[in-house]
């Protein structure tokens, strides 16, 4: 997206949507500040509408996600608070992998996240804390996308498509299934909009500075995987700028590349305690998933996944054939969308367009990852297996590339629609447009069958009755384990006044309390696995005197009926069972 750096100043069609003057009267500047107001507010309402529906009879009781990662995001959102409130260190916690703890350097935190949403956690909950941050991560997507595509074009209306084709990209209906900390793919338009502002001549360089230095920084606490592609990807575009950028042009985009350094040396600074803490933990060498394995399959570019509300039994057989999941497979566009932009590249003929739709070519075969797979077939080696050698871009997965497709087609979009004044072309571009919209809604469900989660606390918690049976800082098995049941929610409610010997997965590498069998069993949700041998001996070593089983998993019950039969006593929603 940053080749618009080149594009907004290349040549007079983006001239002729309106450079405004850095003395424009005061009165056109509020008319502007006002129309954009609009846009945002505009946006806000569509984001709300698609995506907060399922949740607003129930903000604080009910989490937009499916089971599993979420329930990790919801309990980093109220640790993160709770640490920094109680002078404790944020990036390692003694609630999970108990007695050991865990170091959160490496495991996906979300610092900068939690910070935002900070206040909403605090008076109601992680839960509504998620669901803010995971309707804000949309919106703040959509509208840098909407500023950088009014700049763009001078059109109002056509920055507000832009911007409502991001708000329903499939990017975010794959990870809005509990990604959090991927959905914060704002820093690359963001950046490409500042610089354009600055390139024209209606920003002074220094607001070019404290602007990046705030993305990157924000970036970095909300995913370093999100820091380090954005980063590759601003550097694609800005080699594409400035390939297609005239000579004159040329010279000012070459001038804001020491102030984007200084942005981001700044973003470091500001991002400096996330820095220290994943160096301390330390990059692992091997990459957790392994990016051949969650790569673009070519035929996911017009074949959606049930994510999508029109996705969902049409091609189910093609989609079987698939890497990855349906939280990966991101990469759908309704042909309309490819339509329309290929009409902007074709009709409109300059610079700026052949520059956008060349970002837009070059991230997507770089989403195909290091081989190129068609209906999960591999065929031949892609460019991506060069950049896999490279320390820390080994880690990425290629398939999320396809959010800074989505945003570069957006654009495309909007300037198909702001070319044509004439009514009858105006007309059937609208028509495209509204039906891409139509073709890229996501499913109520986004397929799963527990969407959204629901977080309900057991009676056992809220009276206060797991208080009186507990210790401070007690070691407590609760099952399920970890981020597949409820312990890490009640451990919120309870302001971590407990410990729980399991968790989640980690981030870039698991946590080595996972090398152990029973701790593994428990985690995978492993039923057939010898726990009437093996569990109490595990409980021992680990110090736990009490297990908690909800009450809405009887498989648990069963498990822990066979370790210690006849010994569970039900309490509030919860089975209790004193460790002997």
């Amino acid at each position: 997206m940053v080749l618009a750096y080149a594009g907004a100043v290349s040549g007079s069609s983006t001239e002729v949507v309106g450079a405004e003057s850095a003395g424009r009267p005061a009165g056109r500047t509020r008319r502007i500040l006002r129309s954009r107001s609009a846009a945002g507010l505009g946006l806000a309402v569509m984001t709300v509408l698609v995506w907060a529906r399922p949740v607003l009879s129930d903000f604080a009781g009910a989490r937009l996600s499916n089971p599993g990662d979420s329930e990790s995001f919801a309990f980093y959102l109220a640790w993160n608070v709770h640490a920094v409130l109680n002078g404790e260190n944020p990036f390692t916690t003694p609630n999970m992998y108990a007695p050991q703890g865990m170091d959160l350097g490496n495991a996906i935190s979300i610092p900068a996240v939690s910070v935002l949403v900070a206040p909403v956690t605090l008076l109601w909950g992680a839960t509504a804390g998620y669901n803010v941050a995971f309707l804000v991560a949309i919106l703040a997507a959509a509208v840098a996308v909407l500023l950088l595509a009014r700049e763009w074009t001078g059109s109002a209306s056509g920055s507000l498509v832009a911007g409502a084709l991001v708000v329903v990209s499939p990017y975010f209906s794959g990870h809005a299934l509990g990604h959090l900390n991927m959905m914060w793919v704002v820093a690359l338009p963001g950046v490409a909009f500042l610089v354009v502002r600055h390139v024209r001549g209606r920003m002074r360089g220094r607001w070019l500075v404290v602007g990046t230095a705030v993305l990157v920084a924000f970036t970095l606490g909300a995913s370093t995987e999100l820091m380090v592609t954005q980063v590759v990807f601003g550097a694609v575009a800005l080699g594409v700028g400035l390939l297609f950028a005239p000579a004159g042009p040329r010279r000012r985009i070459l001038a804001c590349i020491p102030l984007l350094a200084a942005g981001g040396a700044g973003g470091a600074v500001l991002a400096a305690p996330v820095i220290w803490a994943a160096l301390r933990t330390g990059v692992p060498e091997a990459a957790a998933n392994p990016p051949s394995q969650f790569s673009t399959d070519l035929t996911n570019l017009v074949v959606p996944t049930p994510n999508v509300l029109i996705g969902d039994s049409f091609f189910q057989d093609l989609r079987s054939h698939w890497m990855g999941n349906v939280a990966e497979n991101t990469a759908y566009v309704p042909l309309t969308m490819l339509v329309l932009a290929g009409v902007a590249v074709v009709w409109v003929r300059n610079r700026l367009t052949l520059g956008l739709a060349a970002f837009a070519a070059i991230s997507f075969v770089l989403s195909l990852g290091p081989v190129l797979t068609i209906a999960g077939y591999p065929t031949v080696p892609m460019p991506w297996r060069l950049a896999e050698l490279l320390p820390g871009l080994n880690h990425a997965l290629p398939g999320r590339f396809s959010a800074f497709v989505f945003m570069a087609l957006a654009v495309l979009v909007a300037i198909a629609w702001s070319t044509w004044r004439s009514r009858l072309p105006r007309l059937a571009v609208g028509v495209g447009i509204a039906v891409s919209c139509v073709l890229l809604l996501p499913s109520p469900s986004l397929g799963w069958p527990v969407y959204p989660t629901p977080t309900p606390v057991a009676a056992y918690v809220s009276s206060g009755q797991l208080t009186d049976d507990t210790q401070p800082d007690e070691n407590v098995l609760v099952l399920p384990s970890g981020q597949w049941g409820p312990g890490l929610r009640w451990m919120e409610v309870l302001d971590f006044s407990f410990r729980t010997p399991t968790g989640n997965g980690g981030g870039a590498a698991p946590p080595p309390q996972l090398k152990d069998p029973t701790a593994a069993a428990l985690f995978n949700r492993d039923l057939a696995y010898d726990y009437a041998d093996r569990l109490l001996p595990y409980l021992r070593s680990v110090g736990v005197q009490l297990v908690l089983v909800d009450e809405g998993h009887p498989e648990w019950r069963a498990v822990m009926d066979a370790v210690l039969p006849g010994q569970g006593r039900s309490v509030g929603g919860v089975l209790v069972y004193r460790v002997p």
